[in-house]
This record gives C-alpha cells, sequence and structure tokens, in this order.
C-alpha cells in the first residue's frame, strides 16, 4: 500500500517533468559537469563530452584507464579536470589534449573536490589535502590551509565565494571555515541545528545579497556572507539538502529523504520552499542549462525541460482566492487560507485522489477581507494526494495538497 501512496505522490510531483536521460553515457555514476556555451563536459569514468548542447555525445580520458572526473571548470579558455586519485588536468583546445597539473600539490591532494575562482586565481578543495590555490600562468599550486585542523577539515564538501569570503564547509560535526580574501587564515565557524548540537553544511549558494546553506537538517540563510546562519528549513518533512542551484530569482534545492529524492523550490529568498520534481535515482547536484534542470545522479544524467507549466498559479475567479496550503506535503497540520471582496456563506471540502469527499474543513459566514485556517488532519486518514475546494455563491476554488506521514 505505501508503495502505492509513494508512487501516486510521485506522479503529482512529476506531472509536467518529463525527465529524459543521456543514454549516450553508459556510466551510472556522475560526479561533476560543466557548461560553456554549446558545449557540455561531463565527469563520470572519463570525460563526456557534447558540441551541440546534447544532442551528440564523445568521450576522452586523461589517463590511459578509465578515472572518476569529480571536478569541472573552465576559466580564460583553459578547462580544469579533476580526478579522483589522479590530480589535476589541464586542456587549452576545449578538451582534446590534456596536461597533468599536480605541481605544488600534497599526496592527498590528488582527489578533487571542486574548483572555484577569484579574478586570475583558481582555489581547489580537495579529499583529504585541503585547499590550494593557483595563479593563471605560474607554475604550481600552493597550499592554503592556514588554521585548518587537518584531522577534521581537510576533506572538502563544498566552497564558494560570498562577498569578499571564501566559505568552505569540510570534515564532519557542523564545521565551516571562512577566509576573507587577503586574510592570512580561515576562521573556524559551526552550523547549529535547529533541534540541538551541530549539523555539517552540505553545499553553499551564494544567491543576490544571501548565502544558502543545505545539510541534513534542512535550509539554512545567511546576509551577511556566512558568518551567521539562520534556519529557513522546509517544515513538511526532514530533508538532507545535497544541491542548489538557481536561475533569475527562483532557487533550486536538491533534497534527499530516505530512498527518495526531490526538487524543492523558492520563489521569496528561501522563506517559503513548495515541491517541484521527484528525482527517482541518487541525486547528486543539479544544474540549469538552456532552460532545462539537470540532476547528475548515480544512474545517469538526466534533465528536463524548465516551463512555466512546473508553477501552479494563483486561482482567482471573481472575488475570491484561495491561496497553496502551507506546508505542502504535510503531517499532521497545514494551514489553508482564502480572501474575499465581499462578506459570503462558504464551504472548503476534503476529496480523496478518486474525487471522494472525505470531510468538511470550512462550512460558515465570512465578511470580505483575508482567512485561514489551521487544518490537522484525521489521524485514520492515510498518505496520498488531496484536494480541497472552496465554494462561494456560483464559485468553485480547488487546491491539491499531499499528506506524508
Amino acid at each position: 500500500m505505501k508503495k502505492v501512496i509513494l508512487f501516486l505522490i510521485v506522479f503529482s510531483l512529476t506531472l509536467f517533468a518529463q525527465w529524459k536521460k543521456i543514454e549516450e553515457i553508459q556510466y551510472p555514476y556522475i560526479y561533476s559537469a560543466l557548461f560553456s556555451g554549446d558545449d557540455i563536459y561531463v565527469g563520470g569514468d572519463s570525460l563526456y563530452i557534447s558540441r551541440d548542447r546534447g544532442l551528440s555525445w564523445n568521450s576522452v580520458c586523461p589517463t590511459n584507464q578509465p578515472i572518476e572526473i569529480t571536478a569541472l571548470y573552465k576559466i580564460e579558455n583553459v578547462l580544469f579536470l579533476g580526478t579522483y586519485g589522479e590530480g589535476v588536468f589541464l586542456s587549452s583546445d576545449n578538451g582534446e589534449n590534456w596536461v597533468q597539473f599536480n605541481s605544488g600539490l600534497g599526496i592527498f591532494a590528488n582527489y578533487a573536490k571542486k574548483f572555484i575562482s577569484s579574478g586570475d586565481t583558481i582555489f581547489y578543495g580537495t579529499d583529504g589535502g585541503g585547499v590550494y590555490f593557483y595563479k593563471l600562468n605560474t607554475d604550481s599550486w600552493q597550499a592554503y590551509n592556514e588554521n585548518l585542523p587537518d584531522n577534521i577539515a581537510w576533506s572538502t564538501n563544498d566552497i564558494v565565494i560570498s562577498g569578499n569570503n571564501i566559505l568552505l564547509s569540510a570534515g564532519a560535526s557542523g564545521f565551516y571555515y571562512i577566509r576573507p580574501k587577503g586574510s592570512s587564515a580561515w576562521i573556524e565557524k559551526r552550523l547549529v541545528s535547529p533541534t540541538g548540537g551541530y549539523t555539517t553544511p552540505n553545499t553553499f549558494l551564494p544567491f543576490n545579497e544571501i548565502v544558502f546553506t543545505g545539510s541534513r537538517a534542512g535550509i539554512f540563510r545567511s546576509y551577511d556572507n556566512g558568518d551567521n546562519f539562520e534556519y529557513v528549513g522546509i517544515n513538511a518533512l526532514p530533508l538532507n539538502v545535497v544541491s542548489f542551484v538557481d536561475q533569475g530569482n527562483r532557487v533550486y534545492a536538491g533534497l534527499t529523504r530516505a530512498n527518495d529524492f526531490f526538487v524543492w523550490y523558492s520563489d521569496d529568498d528561501g522563506s517559503t520552499w513548495n515541491p517541484l520534481y521527484h528525482e527517482f535515482h541518487y541525486l547528486r547536484k543539479l544544474f540549469i542549462y538552456d532552460n532545462k534542470i539537470w540532476a547528475a545522479t548515480n544512474d545517469g544524467l538526466y534533465y528536463t525541460e524548465l516551463s512555466p507549466s512546473y508553477i501552479e498559479p494563483d486561482l482567482t475567479v471573481n472575488k475570491f482566492t484561495l491561496e497553496q496550503n502551507y506546508p505542502n506535503p504535510f503531517n499532521p497540520g497545514t494551514r489553508i487560507s482564502w480572501q474575499s471582496a465581499v462578506s459570503s456563506w462558504l464551504t472548503i471540502k476534503l476529496y480523496d485522489i478518486m474525487g471522494r469527499e472525505v470531510e468538511t474543513i470550512v462550512n460558515g459566514y465570512y465578511e470580505a477581507g483575508s482567512h485561514s485556517t489551521l487544518y490537522i488532519v484525521n489521524s485514520s486518514l492515510p498518505s496520498g494526494i488531496y484536494y480541497y475546494r472552496l465554494k462561494a455563491d456560483n464559485i468553485t476554488l480547488t487546491k491539491k495538497m499531499v499528506l506524508l506521514k
């Protein structure tokens, strides 16, 4: 029964999402991706390249045998490729030929996690060797690990630049680190969980004047370039945040819950979040390119078109507006709101996915204005998709909600 309910929920969330897999990439584990003009570079057991926005693909390998390609970056027509075990390779001809470039790296810095840049400086986060930097047109990498404890912080989760700060999430136990540009050492911070204790950032996203971070405790937001974070969460479910990406004023979050993987979005700087897509395989990273959202997973590379159809519009008919319930999905309670320009008798009733009436949520006379009610679900009601319907005079408005126990 639970599998049937889960299928219905998944179907609901993916009603407008037709996920397509890049079948030419047969290696299942996708570790990294880079989008540049018409070119797409994808890291798996070799480097997969498309020169025509994903229509056709070929592969190259910078080593003599397959190797995991875990980081990709491009600056001034130079491609940086990070591997898991062989360090860094450079290409100046869009990936056709490669030169190994490990000068200055320690032995554990051969395990790449991520590249970022500021001006002509490349920063390189590793899995076990800490952080290094390289200035373009110089001869070697230089260590950038001052005040990073090697037993905790030398394994990078994520590294980004926000304002004047470099932010590094590394190790575990809630630690992350800030290094203002030009400073001599990293400053240690810890992310406080809303339930007590500490929670380790998995990923960061600088977005306008905000920095988002995500962990097993949910989503956090900073207005001071990462010095302090506040919990903004997704209150409906306990979700582990593994990836962020943005387009325009919208932020997308890639989330996991048990064996389920979701994409949620926010249009209000992270104050509220809504479910958008369901991803059926282990999600590693999200990307936006060519009006598509791309998902790097443990079962290949997928994409789906971005279009206004996935945004459920506010339904306004004549004098009434019925809002989307929040939170959604929910358990056990959710708030339903509506507005009216005139006084009227109205009802709001709940229906199951088959259209059968379940119960009456609202039944009464309401003055003109804004109203809301907190709906607490009957404990006997099973998980699944439901619809709540407002009726007033000759007006009928319907919204969908998801109960997930």
